[in-house]
């Protein structure tokens, strides 16, 4: 049977990478919802050569919809009228924003998506982007610290797992809001599987940095330091983890979480539980020069 998955922020980067890798598998139909058609904030920001004449990839006309996720009732028709089975929960503001935008569209929007998600009997799963962003209070002290100096680490560092506590960065209060929008969408998730009358499987995934380059080895600007690329996470295993997480759904939990990343020199975070349930073999990985 034919998987239909809708892919929320589907004009924003990571959702152009992946409508462009499952459009290509016929057991897939996409469709996706945003707020706009442009270029994405994302882009904007990294600046780079890359982006200058990209455009986004998005599904075919009359699968892509003009919507803010936080219009309930536009947004439940949408999903209801395609009788959509996925849900891969992009959609969300950056930490360049206010505290107040941060809470209406990540916080507000995501627990309408959830509440749709688990009223509407055909959708299966919501495959929710959460962020690395969760745990980077952990790089505020050593030995994950050096990192951030660009220190290389004269012992292997001991790997935040998805047990640990998550510690949001106190940056500023925009940082902050934004990691903690995250966290309370993985809280969310987590309240809603444990409901027994609920089926909805919700996959939470902690992506790594995901740059327009694809590649470590073009830093532009002070901010992509050893904190960053110890985390980075390609588009090739971007990709592949979610083809996991879609073929190997019927044996997922109601409710986990992943870190997601490549093959990183120094990586702190453990992807054990990913390899484990889903086979997921990161093919890329940024070393230490």
């Amino acid at each position: 049977m034919v998987k239909k998955i809708l892919i929320t922020g589907a004009s924003g980067f990571v959702g152009g990478i992946l409508i462009e890798h499952l459009s290509k598998n016929s057991s897939y139909d996409i469709y996706g919802v945003d707020t706009h058609v442009g270029l994405s904030t994302r882009f904007q920001l990294e600046n780079t050569i890359a982006s200058e004449d990209y455009q986004p990839i998005l599904p075919s006309k009359e699968k892509f919809y003009i919507c803010d996720i936080t219009d309930k009732d536009q947004l439940s028709r949408i999903i209801q009228d395609n009788q959509i089975n996925i849900i891969i929960h992009l959609a969300a503001v950056l930490e360049t924003e206010t505290v107040e935008k941060i809470n209406e569209v990540n916080c507000r929007g995501t627990s309408i998506i959830f509440d749709i998600a688990t009223k509407q009997e055909h959708v299966e799963m919501v495959i929710y982007a959460s962020s690395m962003m969760t745990i980077t209070g952990y790089l505020e002290n050593e030995p994950y610290s050096a990192l951030r100096k660009n220190i290389q680490p004269k012992q292997a560092l001991t790997k935040i797992t998805i047990n640990d506590p998550p510690i949001p960065s106190y940056f500023n209060p925009s940082f902050e809001a934004y990691a903690k929008s995250k966290i309370y969408g993985e809280e969310l998730a987590r309240q809603y599987a444990l409901n027994d009358a609920i089926n909805v499987k919700f996959i939470c995934a902690r992506f790594g940095w995901i740059n327009t380059t694809d590649t470590t080895d073009n830093m532009m600007c002070d901010l992509f330091n050893w904190s960053n690329k110890a985390v980075w996470c390609s588009h090739r295993d971007l990709c592949q983890f979610i083809d996991r997480v879609l073929e190997n759904q019927s044996m997922l939990k109601k409710f986990q979480i992943y870190f997601v990343c490549s093959n990183n020199d120094f990586c702190w975070v453990d992807m054990d539980n990913c390899r484990k349930d889903l086979n997921y073999v990161p093919q890329d990985g940024a070393k230490w020069k």
